[in-house]
């Protein structure tokens, strides 16, 4: 029965036209999101004893470790139903090929894998020194419903950061890591990127609206600046790499060298003025944005000339 119902519901979207689309995968994404956040409620509610349906007082509450456990459970199935399923089903409803679609079939050299790592590596005092500048931006008045939802979000990402073991540091790793990159690769760049792309017929324009998106979809005001910016280097990578393994692998190593540093600095193992590195620092940014680009001119040219 439910293979039947799968392949009559392939390529039910095979000429809709562009503008549709968009809608219809905001449907689609809301769609999956509903259906994860019921089912991660579930599993919360059995093996933590925690209810998703109860006041969002109860939910933001810091100082509740159970809660916390619960919520990083919730924050994985969140990630799985509006990032990873959204593009896959989505596709099938086109009646396209997903691995194709989304260019995950195309490989990278070890080479290739090493000088992503490095891109990623150099992002990381970008991101504080664009952070610092963002901050010096005010929160405009009509955007003031804002603050609260980001500082939630801070500290709710800070309690996620606390981890007393290695145990604790795969689990994060995973979840803010592995989860989170391929995910919200798998929708803006590989989906809603060539979406676009196809639709404008620019590649640019494609690149530049998904990275506003990105950074917008987040709702951390003080952090749309680096989000915006890195967003859209991540999309030309994808651009001219021709394959969306090169962004998620990016997107990966930027989130785990956070996640790294975090654990370290708490360990003592580094020190905390690294997590800072780059903050109000033109040297520094002009040093990290040439390996950057440096970097990344040496490993997309011979794409680019193909």
């Amino acid at each position: 029965m439910g293979l039947k119902i799968i392949d009559q519901t392939k390529g039910i979207w095979k000429k809709t036209t562009y503008s549709t689309l968009l809608y219809l995968l905001l449907v689609v994404i809301l769609a999956c999101l509903i259906s994860s956040y019921l089912l991660g409620a579930v599993f919360c509610k059995v093996v933590f004893g925690i209810s998703f349906f109860s006041s969002s007082q109860q939910v933001f509450d810091p100082s509740n470790q159970n809660l916390i456990e619960a919520m990083k459970a919730m924050q994985l199935f969140n990630a799985i139903g509006t990032f990873v399923l959204p593009p896959f089903l989505f596709l099938h409803l086109r009646g396209l090929p997903a691995f194709g679609s989304l260019k995950l079939n195309v490989q990278l050299s070890r080479l290739s894998v090493l000088k992503l790592f490095f891109i990623a590596l150099a992002m990381v005092p970008i991101a504080n020194f664009l952070g610092s500048l963002n901050e010096d931006i005010p929160l405009p008045e009509f955007l003031s419903f804002l603050k609260l939802a980001e500082e939630q979000s801070m500290q709710l990402t800070a309690q996620f950061l606390i981890m007393d073991s290695v145990l604790d540091l795969a689990y994060i790793i995973l979840i803010m890591g592995v989860v989170a990159a391929l995910g919200e690769e798998l929708l803006f760049r590989g989906l809603l990127q060539n979406l676009f792309k196809n639709w404008s017929n620019s590649f640019h324009f494609s690149v530049w609206i998904t990275a506003f998106l990105f950074s917008v979809i987040h709702m951390q005001y003080h952090a749309v600046l680096p989000r915006f910016f890195l967003g859209a280097f991540i999309g030309y990578v994808f651009v001219y790499s021709g394959s969306l393994r090169s962004s998620i692998y990016v997107h990966f190593f930027y989130n785990t060298i956070l996640i790294l540093l975090s654990y370290f600095i708490q360990h003592n193992l580094m020190p905390a003025y690294l997590e800072s590195f780059g903050v109000n620092d033109w040297s520094v940014f002009l040093v990290a944005l040439l390996v950057l680009f440096g970097t990344s001119y040496s490993l997309v040219k011979p794409f680019a000339q193909k």
